[in-house]
């Protein structure tokens, strides 16, 4: 019986370590015409939830995009992957709606220290989306260097399109971005 509970306390000590090292991160970028906040939190090991806003003038007319997201990240070594779901709503000038997106990401550590490279991008498709949002997708590259202990500097490219309802498909960001993400 006190090998038994010996076991669950040094489990559940685990558990709750492991849990107090999962840290909130905060991210802010900002394009030429463009700029966005993020916020995720880990709920469990290899899984995160996550909220973002990004505000664009890129196509011409103001844009907005309101995001919720739901992320797996596997261990694997050498690589930092994350893949899943994220809802988004876009309160534009060519339509409002919005849709499930499906996508991820992936970087890799580069002989550089403390720099990895990647990529990220996600996609709506018809039979996902509602209102004037007919598909979307949202795909970048970027490099990252990591100043401290959960917190880098980033810079890439982001290029961001939809399909909206009785409109021709619309740019609404695209171009060379920094970025900064702070983990609590």
């Amino acid at each position: 019986m006190i090998k038994k509970l010996g076991f669950a306390l040094t489990t559940a000590t685990f558990v709750l370590a492991s849990h107090q090292a999962m840290a909130l991160s905060v991210s802010a970028n900002a394009g030429d015409e463009s700029f966005g906040v993020d916020a995720s939190q880990a709920i469990l090991p290899g899984l995160r939830a996550g909220v973002g806003y990004l505000n664009t003038d890129d196509s011409g007319h103001n844009a907005k995009a309101y995001s919720g997201s739901l992320m797996f990240s596997p261990y694997l070594p050498g690589i930092d992957l994350a893949v899943g779901g994220r809802y988004q709503y876009q309160d534009t000038h060519y339509g409002n709606g919005g849709g499930l997106g499906l996508g991820g990401s992936a970087f890799v550590a580069t002989p550089i220290p403390l720099t990895s490279v990647g990529a990220y991008g996600f996609y709506t498709p018809e039979g996902l989306s509602h209102g004037d949002l007919e598909k979307s997708y949202e795909y970048g590259a970027q490099v990252r260097v990591n100043l401290v202990s959960q917190t880098y500097l980033y810079g890439g490219y982001r290029y961001f399109r939809s399909d909206f309802e009785n409109e021709d498909a619309q740019t609404l960001d695209s171009g060379p971005m920094l970025g900064v993400s702070i983990g609590f």
